[in-house]
């Protein structure tokens, strides 16, 4: 933040590279979604996205879950865990040192903060779009199949669109505040 001003370019900077695409393959089709790093040793990274993005491979006999990174490497996952109630999932790929987000505080939101979404919405890696909280505990249905209530949602009026699940929501400071 610059005076009054956010700088979005800067935002898109500092968070976009912690982004990834996510794809999965199995034998009844594909989907695709998104991700952000959370945590990154040396050799071994730890991806946030959605449960929906991998719930398929997760329940198949095989196929393949592929993480692609911001600069277009592809790496192969795997699911480390999963909570359909939260639609929430953690998966790794064995590459490391790459760029951790930071996590924000989404109980200090106020409806009118500037919010930032980055992810890969029908399957455009790296897209920004912007926009404001636009509420804050709304109740949402997320996910596909066996669809689960959440309350506590922060509502934005950012575009959010396929392929965008499980990118981050990022506050002026580039810190998660929510997933989409």
């Amino acid at each position: 933040i610059s005076g009054d001003s956010i700088d979005f370019s800067a935002i898109a900077s500092l968070a976009g590279p912690s982004v990834v695409s996510i794809e999965e393959k199995v034998t009844n089709g594909s989907g695709t979604g998104s991700g952000w790093i959370y945590k990154s040793n040396s050799s071994t990274s730890y991806i946030v996205t959605n449960n929906h993005v991998v719930q398929d491979f997760a329940l198949s006999n095989g196929g393949s879950l592929t993480v692609e990174l911001n600069n277009g490497d592809q790496y192969p996952a795997t699911i480390v865990g999963r909570d359909s109630n939260y639609d929430l999932a953690v998966i790794k790929i064995n590459k490391g040192n790459l760029p951790e987000l930071s996590i924000g505080d989404s109980s200090k939101l106020v409806i009118g903060d500037p919010v930032v979404a980055i992810g890969s919405p029908l399957g455009l890696r790296g897209t920004v779009t912007s926009g404001i909280v636009s509420a804050l505990n709304r109740p949402v249905t997320a996910g596909g199949q066996g669809d689960a209530s959440f309350i506590n949602a922060i509502q934005t009026d950012a575009a959010i669109t396929p392929g965008n699940s499980g990118a981050p929501l990022v506050n002026a400071k580039g810190q998660v505040i929510g997933i989409n």
